[in-house]
């Protein structure tokens, strides 16, 4: 079975907002390889080929229009050589208009898009949780280390070198896991409510 990638996850791996994702699906130029039905909510699940559409759509030079983002879904999803003003041009991708042409290297997108899915299934097996354990916060295996404090740091823009200084336990990858899981934002929802202490009044 491929793997899907929700909503949050996919803005995670291709660097982009969710809300970025959700206006594209909105304004239906980008179709989830997979989508069902919890309860009243839809459950969208993209492939890695969907990530890689939403990331050429957000790095383009310029907004492209419908026919333009069809097009391309047809040459990335579809696997057409030409569509309308798209053609493959070896591991690249061409967008002609008029005399100008925009060449589209993919080579690194995707050694990129590559990485960080490396980085988030790594991840996934990396964390665990343990009632023995703060509690059951997940946490870096081996350590005492919950994996929401090292994201928060980097979602505070806290240098990585410091955290690699102050977390020296904590691998390359652990800390490239953190900044992609600091990506991920808070789960769809109702948010949590404080704890709420009144102090009662005393009857005369």
């Amino acid at each position: 079975m491929k793997e899907r990638y929700s909503v949050r996850e996919v803005a995670a791996i291709a660097e982009v907002s969710p809300e970025t994702i959700r206006t594209a699906l909105e304004k239906r130029a980008l179709r989830p390889s997979h989508k069902h039905k919890a309860g009243k909510a839809v459950r969208y699940g993209f492939s890695v080929r969907d990530v890689l559409l939403m990331k050429l759509f957000t790095e383009f030079p310029f907004p492209l229009g419908k026919d333009d983002k069809d097009a391309l879904k047809a040459v990335l999803l579809r696997r057409a050589k030409t569509a309308n003003r798209w053609r493959v041009a070896g591991p690249d991708l061409v967008f002609s208009s008029g005399q100008v042409e925009v060449i589209v290297q993919c080579k690194h997108i995707r050694r990129r898009l590559a990485h960080n899915i490396a980085t988030f299934h790594w991840g996934k097996r990396r964390i665990v949780r343990s009632p023995e354990i703060l509690s059951g916060e997940p946490v870096f295996r081996g350590t005492r280390i919950p994996l929401e404090h090292i994201a928060g740091l980097f979602r505070k823009a806290v240098d990585e070198r410091e955290i690699a200084e102050d977390f020296p336990q904590l691998g390359a990858r652990d800390l490239a896991y953190a900044k992609l899981y600091a990506r991920l934002g808070p789960k769809p929802g109702r948010p949590k409510r404080g704890l709420q202490i009144r102090r009662k009044r005393k009857v005369a």
